[in-house]
């Protein structure tokens, strides 16, 4: 198996119907780990739906994004959500490069559409997700500002 470069997706992915990609940043961990895992994105061949991971043109960046779509608007707009982000995107079918049918993590072959373990991730991240947001926006601020209340 051949590993391209994630910028190279649109190029490969004319090629062939899917290929293999090392990823790069932050904003889909743990799932995802810089550098360390491999993703499989294959073309678009049927309707994207909520939980599924499409690799995406960002408007005004030059560089492709990898985000699990979190909701669909009547539009076929993917309203869209890195697994480690806060903020919401809204992508437009169009910008859709591909989608993320398979992940290697520590060599492992994980399938999205058929492991259990990976649909339980994705069940458990977005049921946490509530927690997550309230504790990163809310919860530690209040408790920084109390901190250096004391601390004065």
């Amino acid at each position: 198996m051949k590993i391209y470069d994630i910028n190279d997706a649109i190029k490969q992915l004319e090629a062939q119907d899917s290929a293999a990609f090392f990823t790069s940043g932050a904003s889909m961990r743990p799932l995802l780990r810089t550098h360390k895992d491999i993703v499989v994105i294959s073309k678009v061949t049927q309707p994207l739906r909520v939980g599924d991971v499409p690799l995406y043109k960002k408007k005004g960046v030059n560089k492709l994004i990898l985000h699990r779509i979190i909701g669909i608007k009547d539009d076929n707009t993917y309203i869209i959500r890195g697994d480690n982000t806060y903020h919401k995107e809204c992508v437009p079918h169009s910008d859709v490069v591909g989608v993320m049918t398979a992940l290697y993590r520590s060599g492992k072959y994980i399938d999205c559409n058929n492991s259990k373990s990976y649909k339980t991730y994705v069940w458990f991240n977005n049921f946490v997700y509530p927690v997550r947001w309230l504790w990163k926006t809310k919860i530690r601020a209040t408790l920084g500002k109390i901190k250096r209340k004391i601390i004065k």
